[in-house]
């Protein structure tokens, strides 16, 4: 089978369209079509008339939820581009399942589409079944039927929608080019591993600020055993209180960088996922300008101002993904610089923890509970350090691919 008959598990009443399509669409600020590719038109199966000066919701499907419709919107109108999976439908009621990349332009948006077909779309397709026909048989409001779908990303591993949708669009590119038994494309596969690196720098954040949480109640614990193993004041009480005062410097200093709106690993995994996004819009944009030549025009529209304006997206992405890589890789390395103060920090907890065991072997602790707390600690203080270092190493990983990558396009 070719690559112009391929079909991904073609269902009943599905429209189809070949993998190495690519169709666009063009709209103003609200979302009226102004034009688009003769791909778009005859997988739509309506005229341009009926088309130009259309609202886009023509082609809309109701399975697909509401909730990815105002995510997009919201993105659009910042200014940021974002993706989406998208069940349209037809004229005639057929369907059609596509990955969209829609981009702010000056003076409206553009959508450029292609045909998913990885396993993240599977389970994307699953859940907007489900979720679709409960978000109308329980009347579920916009805005909690997006922090819903954002949840759902989050659920997934992922620090952001922009980033579960950024590692969406590199799983497609990638399904897409096993597909039409391509060679793979290179800035596709960087794509992923630096998502695949940010998600698990992620997981280790979150991680880490909750073993840092639970270190906080141990000074409690000591305080309460040494009330009954020595006078009040006495050295163990001393230690417990060193050690907790220091733990909350340490704890303000952790959810400066890791809680928080704002905070530093946020800001880096939102500038690491635009990056990574605008990375693949370069692509697929790149490669629909190519096809552009062999399309046909479209009566009463202007076909070189539409190239032009393809033209100059291109453009712009790679100029804005770069300033995000940068900007990406300055954030990389000052979160690689906290982790390395909160490791040192930690040299200071250490000392203190090291006192408490000293006195623990000196003092008859003979119920064992001093001897516990202080086991605690020791498997805490192993976990925090062993997670500032991973957070430490994905950091660089980071950083250098990003820096590797820049210093590739400049050549």
């Amino acid at each position: 089978m070719n690559a112009h008959t391929t079909v991904i598990r073609q269902q009943i009443g599905e429209a189809s369209f070949a993998f190495e399509e690519l169709f666009y669409s063009r709209t103003d600020p609200r979302g009226v079509i102004r034009s688009g590719n003769d791909v778009f038109q005859r997988i739509s199966g309506f005229e341009w008339p009926e088309l130009i000066g259309a609202p886009h919701r023509i082609v809309r499907h109701p399975d697909t939820p509401r909730a990815v419709f105002r995510i997009l919107w919201d993105a659009i109108q910042k200014g940021n581009p974002m993706g989406a999976y998208v069940k349209n439908r037809t004229k005639s009621g057929e369907f059609y399942w596509v990955f969209a990349v829609v981009m702010p332009l000056n003076d409206g948006y553009i959508s450029v589409r292609l045909k998913p077909s990885s396993e993240t779309f599977e389970k994307v397709r699953s859940w907007y079944e489900s979720y679709s026909q409960r978000e109308r048989a329980e009347n579920i409001d916009i805005e909690t039927s997006a922090a819903n779908l954002r949840q759902v990303a989050q659920m997934s591993g992922f620090s952001s929608y922009t980033s579960f949708m950024a590692f969406a669009l590199g799983q497609e590119l990638a399904a897409r080019d096993a597909a039409l038994r391509r060679e793979k494309d290179g800035r596709t596969q960087i794509l992923l591993e630096m998502n695949e690196a940010l998600e698990r720098s992620t997981a280790q954040q979150v991680k880490l600020l909750r073993s840092f949480e639970a270190l906080q109640s141990i000074p409690n614990n000591m305080r309460i055993v040494a009330s009954r193993l020595e006078p009040s004041g006495g050295p163990v009480s001393a230690i417990s209180e060193n050690y907790r005062a220091s733990s909350v410097v340490i704890s303000e200093r952790l959810r400066s960088f890791v809680a928080g709106d704002g905070n530093l690993c946020d800001k880096m995994s939102r500038e690491v996922a635009r990056a990574l996004f605008l990375m693949g819009c370069n692509r697929v944009l790149s490669e629909l300008n190519r096809t552009f030549v062999a399309a046909e025009p479209v009566e009463g529209v202007d076909w070189v101002f539409e190239r032009e304006e393809l033209e100059g997206l291109e453009r712009t992405c790679t100029s804005d993904g770069r300033q995000a890589m940068e900007k990406a890789t300055e954030l990389a390395r000052a979160l690689n610089r906290s982790s390395a103060e909160i490791r040192r920090q930690m040299l200071g907890l250490d000392t203190i923890r090291v006192l408490g065991r000293v006195e623990c072997g000196r003092m008859r602790d003979l119920n064992g509970g001093l001897s516990a707390t202080i086991d605690q600690l020791d498997s805490f203080h192993a976990d925090i350090k062993e997670r500032l270092e991973s957070i430490m190493q994905l950091s660089e990983t980071i950083e250098n691919t990003m820096s590797t990558y820049l210093r590739t396009t400049r050549e």
